[in-house]
């Protein structure tokens, strides 16, 4: 009877850690996808998807010298990817399974421009691909660092693409980054790349 009485002493004793580990585990699974979901709506929705980067090689983009729309030199075409950023979003989209409405047509601004181009050349100069700067700072950080009057809502961020087209079909096919660019909320927009290499940063905010 002792013998049988320490064999159900020490098989309980195992259930228990057993069932000490399954509860440990399930809350830590909770816990980092709750944390998963905060970053991703802290940094917006594009956080869940990883960024687009593309190794293929592709001809230069031809920037319009004639575009009057940023008094920055954003590196790119403003014009036209202001024009294929509208056309998405005022015609709706499905990003990924995920169907979007149409929402209205996006205004440039040249604080979010600028946004964008700081970050682009800091990730290039600094050879790193995050939306979080060196110094700590998120993409709402940046865009209060300028004049922009508005709350900021949304940064994507991309490396490798040579044109307007093949970065926009990089952030369309990719969830997270699709969902971005047909927020509602936003109402503003700037894009840039950096001044060497291929780093894009798009900014969305709201006025």
């Amino acid at each position: 009877m002792l013998t049988a009485s320490r064999d159900t002493i020490y098989l309980n004793q195992k259930i228990l850690i057993v069932m000490n580990k399954v509860i440990i585990n399930s809350f830590l699974k909770s816990l980092t996808f709750s944390l998963i979901i905060a970053f991703c709506f802290a940094c917006s929705e594009d956080e869940s998807s990883n960024d687009p980067e593309n190794d293929n090689n592709e001809e230069e983009s031809t920037v319009d010298e004639s575009n009057t729309e940023s008094g920055i030199e954003t590196n790119i075409d403003n014009s036209q990817i202001l024009a294929i950023i509208n056309e998405h979003r005022e015609a709706g989209v499905v990003c990924n399974k995920t169907s979007k409405e149409a929402v209205p047509a996006l205004e440039w601004d040249d604080n979010l421009a600028k946004a964008a181009l700081d970050h682009s050349n800091d990730m290039q100069k600094n050879d790193y691909f995050s939306h979080d700067g060196l110094n700590g700072s998120s993409f709402s950080d940046r865009v209060k660092e300028t004049d922009f009057d508005g709350f900021p809502v949304g940064e994507n961020i991309a490396k490798g693409y040579q044109s307007e087209e093949s970065v926009m079909d990089g952030w369309m096919n990719s969830e997270g980054h699709c969902k971005n660019i047909m927020n509602g909320n936003a109402t503003h927009i700037g894009v840039a790349r950096s001044d060497d290499g291929a780093l894009w940063t798009m900014v969305l905010g709201n006025k």
